[in-house]
């Protein structure tokens, strides 16, 4: 099983995603993590780019289709999809849904909440002023958005790249994580099903 999470900025995405894989009991990777596994496999020079995650503008998504743009895509798609077949595992950001698409095994959520939610709950756990957590808030979901276009070719946030969203200003942590292991495992279930039919 892979669960990717993507995530707007305060949304608790990164909450949720450590304790499914402490639910579930297999391997939590974030950007910090996986950074970590790149350096031991000596890949981290080739990598750089995909976990320092430099600000992305306009040039870099105007170019993001030329050969250079797609060996710089390559070489990150390929180590994240060793790391997914090597063992059952939760993905914290990164493009996880984009890049591992083509796997059965994947589930793939994106964490959202109202923008005003995310910034108090910004302002209160830093805390800091609210006009601080909103101009964090604005900045992180921009980067976010600009590194997964790069990336990924498509929007970061829109629903349709993504099996499951879920809104985590209505719902508690222990409550999300409940609902991505039921939507997982009746996915799974529906496959299984699939799989048991007669070919026509």
């Amino acid at each position: 099983m892979i669960i990717t999470i993507g995530r707007e900025f305060g949304s608790y995405g990164h909450v949720i995603g450590r304790e499914l894989a402490k639910r579930l009991g297999i391997k939590y990777y974030d950007k910090e993590t996986l950074a970590q596994e790149a350096k031991k496999s000596g890949q981290y020079e080739e990598l750089r780019d995909f976990y320092e995650e430099q600000p992305v503008n306009s040039l870099l998504y105007v170019i993001a289709t030329d050969s250079r743009a797609q060996g710089q895509r390559r070489v990150p798609f390929q180590f994240l999809q060793k790391v997914a077949e090597q063992e059952d595992c939760v993905i914290v950001g990164r493009c996880g849904n984009y890049i591992l698409k083509d796997n059965p095994d994947m589930v793939s959520v994106f964490v959202h909440a109202p923008k005003e939610y995310r910034i108090d709950k910004t302002a209160a756990d830093r805390k800091i002023s609210s006009e601080k957590a909103r101009r964090l808030v604005e900045k992180e979901d921009k980067a976010r958005a600009g590194f997964h276009t790069y990336y990924a070719d498509e929007r970061w946030n829109e629903a349709d790249g993504y099996q499951l969203t879920i809104d985590s200003s209505v719902i508690s942590i222990e409550d999300a994580v409940d609902l991505i292991i039921d939507f997982a495992n009746r996915k799974e279930r529906q496959k299984n099903k699939a799989a048991a039919l007669p070919a026509k």
